[in-house]
């Protein structure tokens, strides 16, 4: 009886931990995994540089890439896959209530979740992201990894990647995103099926408004943008989905009496458009 309890014993300290970690280590991609064509494990994308949706970082707006990185990531070329500043200040957050509140996730790490790992809360996935983002960054240039991850994140429902993205929102091209556009789409990253209510209420919601002027603030406190960047963008803020003013309602009805009949009338015709 006492021998069955060691062997017991053993099988549970050693042989279980080391059965686990094999199927771990079986689940870690190759390089040239990474590297290669594949349909990503959380969204089903097909992640392909060859693939037509797929945009290489230097046909992409660079206020796309520091605006995501600002608010994202923003020691992403100063660390290895990990932004150690940011978990020890999200661990003393998250234990002083009793519900898991904060993230942290670096670029990295949304990577190797969106490329190789489902939606599926549970230490074994956790472990794998650590490795998979280890691998990631091993195998990666900083670049080539903001790359993929912008062609594969999620910036609202079945929008994938940063060339749907452009052309769901603004009807351009990755390219042709200016500094409020590339501070929406940053603005949208958290949740995006949440904050794009902004886009079809074609109003921004308080959040949105007060977030997207931050990142552009931001941008420019950062010396991520000139003056005179900075100043054309706060221009364009003073009408980007925001409501028309009273004196642009009147020029629209002309000479006729604004009445709420009129209101709801154009605010039908503009739903229809």
């Amino acid at each position: 009886m006492k021998k069955t309890v060691i062997l017991a014993l053993i099988f549970l300290l050693v042989l279980v931990p080391s059965l686990i970690g094999f199927a771990i280590w079986m689940k870690i991609p190759s390089e040239s995994d990474i590297r290669g064509c594949l349909i990503t494990k959380m969204y089903q994308v097909n992640l392909c540089p060859k693939n037509a949706s797929y945009v290489p970082l230097k046909r992409i707006s660079p206020y796309v890439a520091k605006a995501i990185i600002l608010t994202e990531d923003s020691s992403f070329y100063d660390h290895k896959g990990f932004d150690w500043v940011s978990i020890k200040k999200n661990y003393e957050e998250n234990a002083k209530v009793v519900f898991y509140k904060r993230g942290g996730s670096t670029i990295t790490q949304q990577l190797a979740k969106n490329m190789f790992l489902s939606a599926e809360k549970s230490l074994v996935r956790k472990g794998l992201e650590a490795l998979i983002t280890v691998k990631l960054e091993k195998a990666l240039k900083k670049k080539e990894i903001l790359e993929k991850y912008l062609n594969v994140i999620e910036f609202g429902k079945n929008i994938y990647g940063i060339k749907a993205a452009a052309q769901h929102y603004f009807q351009k091209s990755p390219a042709e995103l200016d500094i409020v556009e590339s501070a929406f789409l940053a603005m949208l990253l958290p949740n995006p099926k949440k904050y794009a209510a902004s886009y079809y209420k074609k109003e921004l919601t308080p959040f949105a408004s007060k977030r997207i002027d931050q990142i552009v603030n931001n941008l420019y406190q950062y010396h991520i943008i000139s003056e005179e960047e900075y100043n054309d963008a706060l221009v364009k803020l003073e009408t980007f989905f925001r409501p028309p003013s009273l004196d642009e309602t009147e020029s629209f009805f002309s000479d006729e009496e604004i009445t709420l009949e009129n209101l709801e009338s154009a605010a039908e015709t503009e739903e229809e458009e």
